[in-house]
């Protein structure tokens, strides 16, 4: 037979780009809407973010040199990505334990166990933000007031707990934001989702990434 069948595992579709680059490429792309979570929310998005990040590289090291004891593969970046995805997922008053809770989890549970970078049936920092509204939903929605960090005498409260924006504009029952506030990020919210704007911004570097 001249051409044969050949059966190989997963990926199918090769490429150039490594791991470790795609996954900076994806940690390039988030720094738009970091900025903007600082300035809006303050110095507590650097320490939920780096709280986050610092539990998920950790126990990636942990299970992988006494759990699984295979390579370590921390320089990927992989970890890095799945504890800034997670603290783009939190309030910025967020407590620490929480977001090392939500890090631990993703990074044990949802990738380690089920056999590590590719094997994984969820998104860790998705999974780990369910798991986190499930056992702590009062935290989970206790969003800094816009503008706090620029002027503290400028707003009346320092935590807005309500329906997201969007539900609103759908049943409006409560003065809300402008739909500019939201495109530019002027609003309470979880740390990576109030600035359209700078998601976009992110999302147009990863097009010309070809990530």
């Amino acid at each position: 037979m001249a051409n044969k069948l050949i059966v190989s595992p997963a990926p199918h579709v090769q490429t150039a780009q490594s791991t470790a680059r795609i996954m900076r490429d994806v940690v390039i792309a988030l720094i738009p809407a970091f900025i903007v979570s600082i300035i809006v929310f303050g110095a507590d998005v650097l320490r939920v973010t780096a709280i986050s990040v610092a539990a998920c590289v950790a126990f990636e090291y942990l299970i992988q040199k006494f759990m699984f004891r295979g390579p370590l593969t921390i320089s990927n970046w992989s970890a890095v990505v799945t504890g800034v995805l997670l603290a783009m997922t939190l309030p910025a008053t967020a407590p620490y334990w929480l977001a090392a809770v939500g890090g631990v989890f993703a990074i044990v549970v949802v990738k380690g166990l089920i056999g590590g970078l590719g094997q994984n049936i969820f998104n860790p920092a998705l999974a780990a933000r369910a798991f986190l509204v499930l056992f702590w939903p009062s935290w989970m929605v206790r969003y800094a007031a816009p503008g706090t960090s620029l002027d503290p005498l400028s707003v009346s409260v320092d935590i807005v707990s309500s329906a997201t924006p969007l539900h609103h504009m759908q049943m409006p029952a409560l003065p809300t934001e402008s739909l500019l506030d939201v495109f530019l990020g002027n609003m309470g919210g979880c740390i990576g989702e109030v600035s359209a704007l700078a998601l976009l911004l992110g999302g147009g570097y990863l097009l010309l990434r070809k990530v």
